[in-house]
């Protein structure tokens, strides 16, 4: 099952969240069961904090100790500091990875230390690199966004608008989030009659800013798409540097995006909240305490269309009280997933949106 849904907020600045963001390892003292170990990429991101705290809240509702690992927003110090984790001796591992061929390389680290682990949100597209996951006894499952439908609804948004002109701003070749992004808007907004005139290959918000800065001095879209926040951000950064008033367009809950688009210098956004890092860590926690999943052929679980939700201004303050002021799962509901099975865990995975963690909110108070 998989919806389609537009996030379109046009409400107040959010409240500010306190993120930890700790450079180097970075471990949560609850609970003494165990040691479940995660990357993140980075401390400067509000989308991976976002993501990191969504696993992080999981682990300790299950009594174990979270081990948290920055990578610097270094590619090379991912392999590293997954090999950290398992000389650490961490029970299980969570993992992120922005490039696809880094995949077996982890694969078989995990292999070597006889340590399980679970993709988590950056997940392959590749066959033959899935076939190699699964072919690895210590594989317990992945899951993304599903990153097509931010795509399409993007570009429905766009052509809903009559805009016939683009300037893409998006992660490095081959990311496994955006590109599937760029590719479905592409397929959408061409087919529509639409031209894309440049692709940004961005590796930051700083760096996606210049190129943007640059790009707009030949080119004058009808607007300007962000695959990822951070992108978006830029867009923002590089029209203000300009001086020019253009659309922008992009994908992911970030506090300083939704900010924007409350000042209303972006024009529409969807996201999931980076619920990927919450259910990842069901999948990784239900195997450690003895529950592993597995699908109905009995393979564990490759599961990449966690669609983003619509969060219409009228349910800004529920989207407040529910993702800023609490976590989106409770401890009760979180250990019964891991118990459960995997028939409720994909009926809790299909069903979440604001208007269904809002109904288990209320129904705990």
């Amino acid at each position: 099952m998989k919806k389609r849904v537009i996030a379109i907020i046009a409400a107040c600045a959010l409240l500010v969240i306190a993120f930890a963001g700790i450079a180097g390892a970075d471990e949560a003292a609850d609970g003494d069961g165990f040691l479940v170990g995660y990357n993140y990429f980075g401390a400067g991101s509000y989308a991976l904090l976002s993501l990191k705290n969504n696993s992080e809240y999981a682990i300790q509702y299950l009594g174990d100790k979270a081990m948290g690992l920055n990578d610097n927003f270094q590619v090379e110090q991912i392999i590293a500091d997954v090999e950290n984790m398992c000389n650490a001796g961490c029970d299980g591992i969570l993992i992120w990875l922005p490039a696809e061929d880094l995949y077996p390389t982890v694969a078989e680290i995990c292999a070597k230390y006889e340590v399980p682990f679970a993709l988590n949100d950056k997940i392959p597209t590749n066959p033959d690199i899935i076939a190699i996951l699964e072919a690895n006894p210590f594989y317990v499952g992945a899951i993304g966004p599903a990153n097509a439908i931010y795509g399409e609804a993007i570009a429905d948004y766009a052509i809903e608008q009559g805009y016939k002109t683009v300037l893409v701003a998006t992660a490095t070749i081959g990311d496994p989030t955006d590109t599937p992004r760029l590719e479905a808007f592409k397929e959408k907004f061409e087919a529509a009659g639409g031209e894309i005139l440049d692709i940004l290959n961005c590796e930051s918000v700083d760096d996606g800013t210049s190129k943007i800065e640059n790009s707009l001095i030949v080119n004058e879209p009808d607007f300007i798409y962000g695959t990822g926040s951070d992108f978006g951000i830029a867009a923002v950064n590089a029209l203000n540097n300009a001086d020019e008033d253009i659309p922008v367009l992009t994908s992911g809950l970030d506090k300083q995006a939704l900010e924007y688009e409350a000042q209303g210098k972006i024009d529409m956004i969807n996201g999931d909240f980076w619920v990927c890092g919450y259910f990842s860590t069901i999948l990784l926690e239900a195997y450690l305490h003895g529950n592993q999943m597995l699908d109905a052929d009995g393979k564990v679980p490759y599961i990449d269309d966690v669609a983003p939700f619509e969060v219409p201004a009228e349910k800004y303050e529920t989207y407040v009280k529910v993702f800023l002021d609490d976590t989106p799962y409770s401890q009760e509901e979180t250990i019964a997933l891991v118990n459960g099975t995997y028939e409720e865990f994909l009926d809790a995975l299909y069903s979440y949106s604001i208007d269904e963690r809002a109904a288990a909110h209320a129904s705990d108070e």
